[in-house]
């Protein structure tokens, strides 16, 4: 290989290693988003389990 070419093949990997890192940092910043929305579910599912159970014992004094 030639300098010319082995410079050209260089930069394609570099390319293709920034463009890895990108996808890679899209996958976590969504699975943090997708994370928080599940934390946020949680707490509303629990909250609202927690306040049917006040209402049934409520109910049953």
């Amino acid at each position: 290989m030639d300098k010319v070419t082995n410079e050209a093949a260089t930069e394609q990997a570099v390319d293709r290693i920034r463009a890895a890192l990108a996808r890679l940092e899209r996958a976590v910043s969504q699975n943090q988003d997708l994370q928080a929305r599940h934390d946020r579910l949680r707490g509303t599912v629990e909250d609202a389990l927690g306040e049917i159970d006040a209402l049934l014992a409520d109910r049953k004094s």
